[in-house]
């Protein structure tokens, strides 16, 4: 039992019972809606002499070989001698820095035109592909591998190309390129200062380590499945997106006009044009001194620009203050429903407070007058929120909206405070399921990064 090199290559996408496979050996264990646990978590529901004899007979318990990049292939350069004029034109493509930069496997929708010329070096199906340059050593030397072809493709100049000699499976070259182990020796490499560089030769000295052809076959299988099924989750988390600006586009006027193209029955009047003060109150915040630790580690929640991301209700922030911490500052309390609003640098951060709160000076919060402003309405306005902040606050050296600009905001308001409910509890429906398909495509990439983990040396 050599656990350094022990592969138990499972993967599950069925509904109500799981089946890890181990080539033609088949367990089937019980287990939940999604993708199944690593299996280092279900190896009890089989005998481990019997798993390991069977390991043996399949050949999936050997030890990897190790060698150097140099070992089993050849590098070559992208494009040479190329000016602006050349690009964009011809029946040969190249691929383009972006695509080796953002994915594992060459993407063909990343291709520009580029006439054909005999004198550049032309790709292969199987190739690897690296970035020479970028602005963080993390992001040097990422790397992308080719795995189809048409027509006459070379490499664009800021990348440099590999050519295996050795056999290896292309999908399992692609991730193994991406390995914990492997980006950790060429994140070493980089040098720089403002930008940093990547030197081809040294890259060639990585050590990388492979299993046969039987392994690396049924590692890349897993690896090409999971990147299917993130890349299905990934276009259903878009086109979500895509059609939430759709509605938005269509369920609030546009262009001066006073109806919305798209409305729900029983609602006919025109829109009303209102300014932001008239419906919501606009508050600022504060910071506390840090001298006085008594003005810190109460139990009010204080918010900060940086912490309003993906989140669309917050709850508890990072750091909180005192009531004298509150007394002797410019914070006030903001009520449950307040809509936060970033105010300086990266104008236009909104976030909706589930619990009291108050907010540090980088905001300019909206607490709408319930009688007159549905809160997830106004929530759902922030695309034109933002833009009449950035528009306001760009005039000045430092990028900042005041609490009066945005008080004078014109908007055009439902004339019914029902039809506002009915928009607001549409949209915050619409963001729910958002919200769940990204919470789904997230922990797939936490999954396949655990299983890569696990599965590379």
């Amino acid at each position: 039992y050599r656990g350094q090199f022990l592969s138990f290559w499972g993967i599950i996408f069925c509904r109500s019972t799981h089946f890890f496979l181990v080539d033609r050996f088949r367990i089937q264990i019980e287990g939940r809606e999604g993708i199944g646990k690593p299996s280092t978590q279900v190896c009890y529901s089989i005998e481990i002499e019997d798993w390991v004899r069977k390991a043996y007979q399949y050949d999936l318990i050997k030890a990897w070989e190790q060698h150097k990049l140099r070992d089993i292939g050849s590098a070559y350069s992208g494009l040479t001698g190329k000016t602006r004029e050349d690009f964009g034109h011809g029946t040969a493509k190249f691929i383009t820095y972006m695509n080796v930069f953002s994915n594992p496997t060459c993407s063909q929708e990343l291709q520009d035109a580029i006439e054909v010329d005999s004198r550049q070096n032309e790709v292969e199906v199987g190739d690897a592909f690296f970035t020479i340059s970028s602005e963080t050593p993390e992001e040097v030397g990422l790397s992308s591998v080719l795995l189809e072809k048409t027509g006459t493709i070379y490499l664009n100049s800021f990348c440099f190309g590999f050519r295996p000699i050795e056999k290896l499976d292309n999908y399992f070259l692609a991730h193994m390129l991406r390995s914990k182990g492997v980006r950790k020796q060429i994140v070493r490499l980089a040098q720089g200062i403002s930008r940093y560089n990547i030197s081809k030769n040294k890259v060639l000295d990585t050590e990388i380590f492979f299993p046969g052809q039987r392994e690396q076959r049924q590692i890349g299988e897993i690896c090409c499945q999971l990147d299917k099924l993130l890349s299905l989750h990934q276009r259903k988390y878009e086109k979500l997106q895509n059609l939430k600006n759709a509605f938005l586009e269509r369920m609030f006027p546009v262009n001066g006009e006073k109806f919305p193209r798209i409305r729900f029955v029983g609602f006919t009047d025109a829109w009303e044009q209102r300014l932001l003060k008239e419906l919501a109150d606009i508050v600022g915040g504060g910071t506390p001194s840090t001298a006085y630790e008594s003005y810190w580690g109460g139990d009010i929640n204080w918010f900060t620009p940086v912490e309003i991301g993906e989140e669309i209700f917050l709850t508890s922030s990072k750091r909180k203050i005192s009531v004298s911490g509150l007394q002797n500052s410019s914070a006030k309390i903001l009520p449950r429903g307040s809509v936060l609003f970033t105010s300086r640098a990266g104008i236009g951060k909104t976030a909706i407070l589930a619990a009291e709160a108050c907010t540090n000076q980088g905001f300019q919060s909206i607490v709408p007058k319930s009688e007159i402003l549905d809160t997830y309405f106004i929530y759902s306005r922030t695309p034109e929120l933002k833009s009449f902040g950035e528009k306001k606050g760009a005039g000045s050296t430092f990028a900042e909206v005041s609490g009066k600009q945005m008080s004078e905001m014109p908007l055009l308001m439902p004339t019914k405070t029902n039809e506002q409910k009915n928009i607001g509890f549409f949209f915050r429906q619409f963001d729910r399921l958002i919200t769940l398909h990204q919470r789904k495509l997230t922990k797939l990439q936490n999954v396949k990064k655990a299983l890569l983990e696990k599965m590379f040396v």
